[in-house]
């Protein structure tokens, strides 16, 4: 089977047209690895990405390695990698591909991840260019590519009000290790646990709103993507909302006199 007729074939799988871009670039990424047998990367890639992806690269046999920058982080990196570099430090090489920008404030703890997140947009740095960022003991790690490593020390110097210093890390650095997911707890008021509601609870928008999204694959529940508006959460799920957030289901605390129920929500900050 010729490349474009497999490459065809593939496609035809996906209907929404956003994802069928995307799987065309992780196609053409596959074939110039065949190619040309040298180190080819992705972007950092959302879930839906990821799943995506591996599905494809799984349909062509080739073999690829996920960089997760902590456990339990949301966006990857998928990396394909020769098989004259298979007996490499896998380490040694993602660390010249990838590095992490520690942004330290002058004035501590008054800075979101929302104000980050932000200012990083703010200065051009497109979404698939970073991973996830995290906010943890006043300062806050942004992995990114070395290739844009340069541009954001040069253009980060206040984030909101506050005046900022930055510095490069390794990402395999002890600090970096012990970096932790930090939660903002709330208890929400609702009428049942299906995961429409619970979000419509969470995030503010209307129940259509939710489902639409809901609809269009932007759900993931534990990693997974989920188009039942139906689901009832369950504790301990975690539920990543595009565009909107990711929150851990805690448990159950009371019923109200009204058959409501108020349940513990952990927010990632």
């Amino acid at each position: 089977m010729s490349d474009n007729i497999l490459k065809s074939k593939i496609l035809n799988y996906y209907e929404n047209k956003e994802d069928k871009i995307f799987a065309s670039v992780i196609i053409d990424k596959a074939n110039k690895f065949y190619r040309e047998n040298h180190i080819i990367y992705t972007n950092f890639l959302n879930i839906r990405e990821r799943n995506i992806a591996t599905c494809i690269l799984n349909k062509l046999n080739i073999d690829y390695y996920i960089f997760s920058p902590l456990e339990n982080t949301e966006r990857v990196v998928i990396f394909l990698i020769p098989q004259y570099l298979k007996d490499d430090d896998i380490c040694d090489i993602i660390n010249k591909y990838i590095s992490v920008i520690k942004i330290i404030p002058k004035t501590k703890g008054v800075l979101t991840h929302r104000e980050y997140m932000g200012t990083i947009y703010s200065i051009g740095i497109k979404e698939d260019m970073i991973g996830d960022i995290f906010v943890y003991n006043d300062n806050c790690y942004v992995f990114c590519f070395k290739k844009n490593e340069q541009y954001i020390l040069n253009n980060i110097t206040r984030v909101g009000r506050v005046d900022v210093s930055i510095t490069v890390l390794s990402f395999y650095a002890d600090e970096v290790k012990n970096i932790k997911p930090q939660f903002k707890s709330f208890d929400v008021i609702i009428s049942s646990l299906r995961v429409d509601v619970v979000l419509s609870s969470i995030f503010a928008l209307s129940r259509n709103e939710i489902k639409g999204k809901i609809k269009n694959g932007d759900l993931f529940v534990n990693s997974k993507e989920m188009y039942f508006v139906a689901y009832e959460v369950k504790e301990n799920d975690i539920l990543s909302f595009r565009k909107c957030g990711k929150v851990k289901i805690g448990n159950i605390l009371r019923n109200t006199k009204s058959g409501k129920v108020v349940l513990k929500i952990y927010k990632y900050c």
